[in-house]
């Protein structure tokens, strides 16, 4: 079993539904986890269910064959201080911020270009992933103007062709906080490189907490995201979009340690996810209909 601490505690990794991490024959391992300023990982005969966070690590015995800790390195890298000539677009009614420097988005540095970003006549937006001679470029907007508590709703046209390495985003956040809280709550859809896991997800922040992740899986064909965020609850949901009615396919609640909603800006997203095993084959567009918010 691995663990991440954070907050004061020590996280089971990577989900509380996936608490354990098989070793391969030639007693090697892999796995990917939460980020935390301290990591450990236990060797364990015992088949019990651990609970998903323990405020001190247990001791060698009683089933416990061996554990191990490493202290976290690394820094954030922190946006380029000159960002102020991005170009802007109108969008459902509101600016927005087309993205052009480097980001770390989906745990990889990539490249942002304005021209993989267009409205086109009837008001979609369309935000594109495109390889060129240096590798993928990815696509990003931000809105001008700050959110907050509220009901957020975003239709898009078909997903369903997007490779597991592919992922879109639809999320809030705060740039530069500074007690550490991006005020992030965010619908991905993605496999994040595997075929096999599930194509969507619902997040808030913060990451390290197994908890404040719901997987599932949606189907190909239109659809609505939406978040209705307060301050004691934040309930996401996504429904099916068909000729004259929604089909809802699934919701989650939220109910603990959610973000305050101090300038927060919308974003969407759509670049390749960085620890993909195999990248992306192909270019990707995703079509975002219309975006909207009531507070």
């Amino acid at each position: 079993m691995l663990y991440a601490f954070a907050d004061s505690r020590w996280w089971v990794q990577p989900f509380e539904s996936a608490p354990r991490t098989e070793i391969a024959d030639d007693g090697s391992w892999k796995a990917r986890i939460h980020l935390g300023t301290e990591y450990a990982a236990i060797l364990s005969k015992a088949d019990t269910q651990p609970t998903p966070f323990v405020d001190a690590l247990p001791k060698v015995g009683n089933g416990i064959e061996a554990i191990a800790t490493v202290k976290g390195s690394g820094n954030e890298t922190p946006a380029p201080d000159d960002a102020t000539n991005q170009p802007n677009l109108r969008f459902s009614g509101l600016e927005w911020t087309v993205r052009t420097i480097p980001g770390d988005r989906a745990s990889k540095t990539n490249e942002y270009s304005a021209d993989n970003v267009f409205v086109d006549d009837s008001g979609a937006l369309h935000l594109r992933l495109i390889r060129n001679s240096h590798g993928w470029v990815c696509s990003e907007i931000r809105s001008v103007r700050s959110f907050g508590y509220g009901n957020y709703t975003v239709d898009i046209l078909d997903a369903g062709h997007f490779e597991p390495a592919v992922m879109f985003s639809a999320y809030t956040f705060f740039e530069h906080p500074t007690d550490g809280d991006h005020r992030e709550l965010a619908i991905r859809l993605t496999q994040r490189g595997v075929a096999s896991n599930t194509n969507a997800e619902f997040s808030i922040q913060p990451s390290f907490v197994p908890a404040n992740f719901y997987h599932f899986n949606v189907p190909p064909g239109a659809l609505k995201l939406a978040m209705q965020w307060h301050p004691d609850q934040a309930n996401f949901s996504v429904s099916r979009v068909q000729t004259s009615f929604l089909e809802p396919v699934v919701s989650w609640p939220f109910r603990t340690g959610l973000p305050i909603s101090d300038d927060t800006h919308m974003y969407f997203n759509l670049c390749n996810y960085g620890y993909a095993p195999t990248p992306p084959t192909h270019d990707t567009e995703v079509v975002v209909r219309s975006f909207r918010f009531y507070p």
